[in-house]
């Protein structure tokens, strides 16, 4: 015990460090909020960045960054309920106020009243960032302003830096067709011959991949705008492909769904999950995905593992469809319909109503949340100062 050295003795140096390591929002919390040495060496974290393209019509996109975190307990409790002790997760929006909107995971919808106080206490949690995606907002001009409101021009977006070009966005519209820009610049082109259609787009290992409706997988070589195929045609019959990441690997999930009886509302839904060989050349199906399970959100796929995260059970496939969550077993096909939000959050009541409190007069280690209306306008510029920007050439 002799050997051990106060975390406060040690070498600013080895601060400093520890401080150009920190690489997300919440590190940045975190560490400030020790003491008034550590404030002093690392500005507050910068407010999320958000990005605006222009379309062809001279209207613009805003694409607002979402976080989803992973949240665990601090200390384990006691209770009898066991997934008080295990993570769940929470998807978050931030606003130019600085304050945080909660969003469901599949929808990217305003959950609200999750919090007693609307506040989350980060100092009786463990928290970590898993992952990054774009929330996506349209403009509307009205009387000499601009406006942003939720937009469903996009299936999804992903935004990767290109050598020699800078922020690149690649764009799968509505229409299915791929189209890329140069981010604050160029107006959407489309990507290849402008005949093909798209399921899916993904940002895999560095690269970026789009899967078209026919099953086949394409990277899209970044210097030339031109797709390299990267797997034979599936051909299944499903309606709609997901590209989604999983230990390492790439796999497609395959959408079936049919009407039960001419004009019914019922659908009959089925998927099945497919990875091709290293070769490129066979399609394998994938009937056990071990502890993993797979969902399909409006903005980004991702995997799990089951034992982790509270509220997913193992080996299943989670989705949106219809105002209603949908979960579909691997195992047996089986079909579990659930409510209008995947809130995997609000069942925690027990590890939530005991963090819900303010604890640091300096850097405060909570997120403290805002409620507003999807339909009211998030953001609101003057369109002849906007104009006149440098994102507009």
């Amino acid at each position: 015990m002799g050997n051990l050295v106060e975390w406060v003795n040690l070498p600013l140096e080895l601060w400093l460090v520890i401080a150009k390591n920190m690489n997300t929002t919440i590190d940045v919390i975190r560490f400030r909020s020790i003491c008034n040495l550590l404030r002093s060496i690392i500005p507050p974290p910068l407010q999320s960045p958000s990005y605006r393209l222009r379309t062809l019509d001279d209207k613009f996109w805003q694409l607002v960054q979402t976080k989803v975190y992973r949240l665990e307990p601090l200390i384990p409790t006691c209770s009898s309920n066991s997934f008080s002790n295990i993570g769940w997760i929470i998807k978050v929006e931030e606003s130019k106020s600085g304050k945080f909107r909660h969003l469901d995971v599949l929808t990217n919808t305003s959950i609200t009243h999750t919090y007693p106080f609307n506040v989350l206490d980060f100092m009786n949690l463990r928290v970590r960032e898993l992952f990054q995606a774009y929330n996506f907002y349209s403009s509307k001009y009205v009387c000499h302003w601009t406006t942003f409101q939720p937009g469903n021009d996009v299936n999804k977006v992903v935004l990767f830096p290109v050598e020699g070009r800078g922020q690149m966005a690649f764009v799968l519209n509505k229409d299915k067709k791929l189209r890329v820009c140069n981010v604050g610049y160029n107006n959407l082109i489309i990507v290849g011959d402008g005949n093909r259609v798209y399921d899916d787009l993904i940002l895999y290992m560095g690269k970026v991949y789009v899967v078209d409706t026919n099953g086949i997988i394409f990277r899209i070589n970044c210097s030339s705008f031109t797709l390299v195929q990267s797997s034979p045609p599936l051909n299944s019959g499903g309606k709609k492909k997901y590209l989604v990441e999983s230990n390492g690997r790439l796999f497609v999930v395959d959408m079936y769904y049919e009407r039960k009886r001419l004009n019914a509302y019922d659908l009959n839904i089925d998927t099945s999950v497919l990875i091709v060989d290293n070769d490129l050349s066979r399609w394998f199906r994938v009937s056990d995905l071990g502890d993993d399970l797979f969902v399909l959100g409006k903005d980004s796929n991702f995997s799990l593992s089951a034992k982790d995260y509270y509220g997913f059970e193992r080996n299943c496939i989670y989705f949106h469809c219809r105002n209603r969550i949908v979960r579909i077993s691997l195992n047996n096909s089986e079909i579990n319909v659930k409510g209008t939000n995947l809130n995997l959050l609000v069942s925690c009541s027990t590890s939530i109503s005991s963090c819900a409190m303010v604890t640091s007069d300096l850097d405060k280690q909570v997120i403290e949340f805002e409620y507003f209306n999807d339909k009211l306008l998030v953001d609101q510029l003057d369109f002849h100062s906007l104009i006149n920007q440098d994102l507009i050439k």
